[in-house]
């Protein structure tokens, strides 16, 4: 699987749905982020990225996904202490 990232111009938005993410990740489908997703709800460091208000709502914080791709790639945080 190829994974393009395509950077977001102008944008301020911390938070985003699973669209926002297929968007920014081109190349990555819906099945592989349900999965990724369910793997950061349940690990303790990156549960806090991922809030389910309603069982169809989902918002997912840029920047820990990214630190989350980061960990998955090399098994450890790209900075230790945050």
């Amino acid at each position: 699987m190829k994974i393009k990232f395509v950077p977001v111009v102008d944008s301020r938005a911390q938070w985003g749905n699973k669209e926002a993410i297929l968007k920014r990740y081109e190349g990555l489908n819906i099945y592989t982020l349900n999965r990724w997703l369910s793997e950061m709800r349940n690990s303790k460091q990156f549960r806090d990225g991922v809030i389910n208000p309603t069982h169809k709502l989902v918002w997912i914080n840029f920047v820990v996904f990214q630190d989350f791709l980061y960990w998955k790639q090399h098994g450890y945080p790209k900075i230790k202490a945050k």
